[in-house]
């Protein structure tokens, strides 16, 4: 059996031991203290931090005054969200399904010709098909969700080798 090395089993867990500071380095929503130190607030987690230079650490509990005036609660360590927060980490459904529509438009032109050249093909039928579910037209009841992926069916079959450029 071979000899445990602890120079690599050390480094190993200081590099484990950063992993619960992972939300810090992708935080979603920042804002300013009035001592011009940084706030910040991981969307998936709520958990809130405080940035002071180099320095990170869990932001304390309390009621928090920003540097523009608005207000910030933070409860066991997570930010209770606020309505920019929320904003900064969602979408509107009728923005999403927007986006998976523009994503439909232009596969549209990619397969149908600017002119409707390529109208007859079989890509470009099937791109009109996905361009009206995304649209929501196709079936009727359809939700945002399902919406947004036909719009991500969109953006991958611009990808795909089959619906090719009309020349």
């Amino acid at each position: 059996m071979k000899p445990i090395d602890c120079a690599r089993l050390s480094v190993f867990w200081v590099l484990l031991s950063w992993l619960p500071l992972a939300p810090v380095m992708a935080a979603d929503w920042q804002g300013t203290l009035p001592d011009g130190s940084r706030f910040e607030v991981d969307a998936t987690t709520h958990r809130a931090w405080h940035r002071e230079g180099s320095q990170v650490e869990p932001l304390w509990d309390g009621v928090h005054q920003l540097q523009d005036g608005s207000v910030v609660i933070v409860r066991h360590g997570t930010a209770v969200p606020t309505q920019r927060m929320l904003g900064t980490w969602m979408r509107s459904p009728e923005e999403e399904s927007l986006l998976a529509t523009v994503a439909c438009d232009d596969l549209l032109k990619q397969v149908c010709g600017a002119d409707h050249r390529c109208a007859t093909s079989q890509p470009c039928g099937l791109a009109h098909q996905l361009r009206d579910m995304a649209a929501g037209k196709f079936a009727q009841g359809m939700d945002a969700d399902a919406r947004i992926k036909t719009g991500d069916q969109c953006r991958e079959a611009l990808a795909n080798p089959f619906f090719m450029r009309c020349d």
